[in-house]
Formats: C-alpha cells, structure tokens, sequence
C-alpha cells in the first residue's frame, strides 16, 4: 500500500512536469534548386528558363540544357562550343510555358547582349638565329674544315699589313 502513494505522486509530477515544458520543434526548411548551374544566379521556386544575352538563347534549368536558335530552328544543345559559362550574365525569366524563344524578341530588347572579352592565347616568340654559343662552334667546326671566307683565301701569307705597303705609313718610297 506504501507504493500506491508513491506511484500516484510519481504520476502527478510527471504530468506537471510535461504540461509545463515548452513544445520542442524539430524540424529543418531546406530549399535545394537542383537543377541550378553553378555559374547562374539563384532563382526563384518554379523557375525554368534564363535568357542568356551573350549567346541570344536560353537555358533550360529542368532539362539542364541550352537552347540557341540554329538553322532557322529553337534546338536544346549541351555545351556552347567557344563559350565559357561562367562569363554568362543570366537573366532569370518570369515565363511559365514550353516555348520562351516566342518572346526573344523582347527578350533582346529587354536585354542586350553584352560583349564578352575573349583572352588572346598568349604568343611564344623564338628568338632568331641560333643559340648563343652555337655560331662561335660553327665557326670554329667549319674553320677547322678548310672552310674559310673567300676574302680571307686571296690574302694568305700577307700578314697584319706588314711588308705589303698598307700599314701606318712606314716604309714609305
């Protein structure tokens, strides 16, 4: 009988302790745009197209794709050859609908295409002639030969101008 009381008082408390304790809300709100590409702005839930200016077409968020006006017709291609997306300056549209390309009109009036700066590659310039070092070993490789300049052939055995009348001024007639 002493458990009774004790059991009652247990159960007392416990309620009172549960009716005073505040609620516990466990519960998280994220918002994932999976279809968003790294290099585009965030958009809005619902949001399918941007309107890209620089290549007068769009991209399709659900269908992760570029759509460019090609041989008279709107087709859905992955990769812009020549193109880096992270230069793109998306326009997040307000359309809802299949077919945005029936506003491109305004669209490119709304917002002109801007220019993208392309880097020139930068260009190597080679140095001409050969390395240093090289012509002095050519020399010294051909001079060995008996290849010697054809001036230098006619004037043998003259010397430093000594004796042949071309020098300083001495041995005068």
């Amino acid at each position: 009988m002493k458990s009774l009381p004790s059991l009652l008082s247990a159960a007392l408390l416990g309620a009172a302790l549960l009716a005073t304790a505040p609620a516990a809300h466990a519960q998280a709100n994220i918002n994932i745009n999976v279809g968003t590409p790294a290099w585009g702005p965030p958009v809005p839930q619902g949001t399918q197209f941007y309107y890209i200016p620089e290549i007068d077409g769009y991209y399709d968020l659900y269908a992760q794709q570029y759509i460019v006006y090609r041989n008279g017709q709107w087709i859905p291609v992955g990769v812009i050859d020549g193109y880096d997306p992270r230069s793109f300056h998306p326009v997040v549209l307000d359309y809802r609908g299949r077919e945005p390309w029936a506003y491109v009109g305004a669209h490119r009036d709304r917002y002109p295409r801007r220019v993208v700066v392309v880097q020139p590659r930068p260009i190597i310039v080679r140095p001409r002639g050969l390395p240093p070092g090289q012509a002095k070993k050519m020399y010294r490789e051909g001079y060995r030969e008996g290849r010697r300049d054809d001036n230098r052939d006619d004037n043998r055995g003259q010397g430093n101008g000594r004796g042949n009348g071309h020098g300083r001024g001495h041995d005068r007639d």
